[in-house]
């Protein structure tokens, strides 16, 4: 209560977080500085109020420089971010003590994100030890940041990556935290992510600010499965930072996650290879606009592949014919490619508590299996199940629309299961149902998975 207290005391104006000049020397000592504006720091990260202040000052220090940004290439899902945008994410750096002294990578930086980082440390602590690196595809982005560290003397180095290629031995393990805008697709988040992990120091607590467009319920969902299931803790989601100049597919606003790593951080997808499936929007969306020019009623189409990508740029280039530039959509289609559609559904059944002489069973765990697969509609093509010595069983029954699998730990009362199937019309969780009375599990848990989405 005190601290709310506090908080809106210094939000009102009524009174302020200071340090004593004792408090200033510790937190310079505690974070090796020299230099350092203690001050600065600690209203910065206590006081609302003069954080909004502070950001409203230093936007027009900054806007010089990020008018230096390139156009967006949309065929790589760029948008780029407001300035304001742009310094509240480098505090959040500060927020979670991953910004002084610390190694800080911009996994893709169209944003110029790692300007804002740098610019935050030359107001707060000069003669910190970070460093920033920025990897990114585009070649525009890397010498523009170039330019700029050299002309302001940043601490920025700048090294061209396609993330789609596996992360160079330089980069691996080096990083206490990722800042990065993935494209606006799930498998781009998930390479992206990915590439991250593998970018981290591999200890816990390290961060990593995830951007990504808002998306549905569903989506969503799918989204967090991926972070839980690489090892991320998800410490916080704001509705409320990314704001992008003229970005119309993102609805000119994004969600970021601030994720925390764990002590078993596994990628989604490895290091080892080239990652060949398509992971842009536009290579996923084949979207095509058509518009009419208001003047003239010539008929222009707007999409990937052709001439314009983007209605912005082809109002900028105006009718070929009047350069007139107000049009009227008239047809709108997307062709989503195969890949995003699921080739297999996947039922992974763990089942808890269960009878140990059940489980060690082997005829009758062989019965339930069967039954399960017909009471899902399945057709069985043959089954094979083996008894170990003292206890435990493993069996398969192949079905024509894939598996199911079982096998047991009888002296821990636990069976891991699968049910597989690439048809989606299969009663899968008439089956899984099934499966979960017969063996009278006191706790069961089931993860469904789309396979080849």
């Amino acid at each position: 209560m005190v601290s709310a207290m506090k908080k809106e005391f210094a939000k009102q104006g009524w009174g302020k977080h200071s340090l004593t000049k004792k408090g200033q020397l510790a937190v310079m000592q505690y974070f090796k500085l020299s230099g350092a504006d203690a001050e600065l720091y600690l209203q910065l990260t206590t006081d609302d109020a003069f954080r909004i202040e502070w950001i409203s000052q230093n936007i027009s220090e900054l806007s010089t420089i990020y008018e230096a940004r390139p156009i967006a290439d949309v065929a790589i899902d760029q948008a780029k971010c407001t300035v304001e945008t742009a310094l509240k994410r480098a505090l959040l750096a500060l927020d979670y003590t991953m910004l002084l002294n610390k190694r800080i990578l911009c996994l893709g930086d169209d944003d110029f994100i790692s300007i804002a980082l740098a610019f935050l440390i030359k107001k707060i602590a000069p003669h910190s030890a970070t460093k920033i690196v920025v990897l990114d595809i585009d070649r525009r982005v890397l010498s523009t940041i170039s330019k700029i560290a050299k002309d302001y003397e940043l601490s920025i180095t700048t090294d061209y990556y396609n993330v789609q290629e596996p992360l160079p031995e330089t980069y691996a393990d080096q990083f206490d935290c990722v800042y990065t805008d993935t494209p606006y697709t799930l498998i781009g988040a998930q390479l992206f992510l990915s590439r991250a992990i593998n970018a981290l120091k591999p200890e816990a607590m390290r961060h990593v600010f995830f951007s990504y467009a808002k998306r549905s319920y569903q989506k969503h969902w799918e989204l967090q499965q991926s972070l839980y299931a690489m090892g991320f803790v998800i410490n916080n989601i704001h509705y409320d930072i990314n704001n992008y100049e003229g970005a119309q597919i993102l609805g000119a606003t994004s969600q970021l996650f601030v994720l925390q790593t764990t002590e078993q951080m596994i990628p989604y997808i490895p290091n080892q290879r080239k990652f060949t499936r398509p992971i842009y929007t536009g290579e996923i969306e084949k979207k095509s606009v058509v518009y009419q020019c208001n003047h003239c009623k010539n008929s222009l189409t707007v999409g990937t592949g052709n001439e314009y990508t983007t209605i912005t740029q082809l109002q900028s280039s105006g009718c070929p014919n009047c350069k007139n530039n107000k049009f009227s959509q008239i047809k709108r289609t997307v062709k989503k490619s195969q890949s995003q559609h699921a080739l297999g559904h996947h039922i992974l059944l763990e089942l808890h508590d269960c009878n140990d002489a059940l489980l060690n069973d082997v005829q009758h765990i062989k019965k339930i299996m069967c039954q399960a697969a017909h009471k899902a509609k399945a057709t069985i093509v043959t089954e094979h199940f083996h008894h170990f010595s003292p206890y435990g069983v493993s069996g398969v029954v192949i079905i024509q629309e894939s598996h199911l699998t079982i096998h047991t730990w009888p002296e821990y009362g636990y069976a891991a299961i699968d049910v597989f199937t690439c048809n989606s019309k299969l009663a899968l969780q008439e089956a899984v149902q099934y499966i979960t009375d017969q063996f009278n599990a006191g706790n069961t848990t089931q993860h469904y998975v789309h396979r080849g989405k």
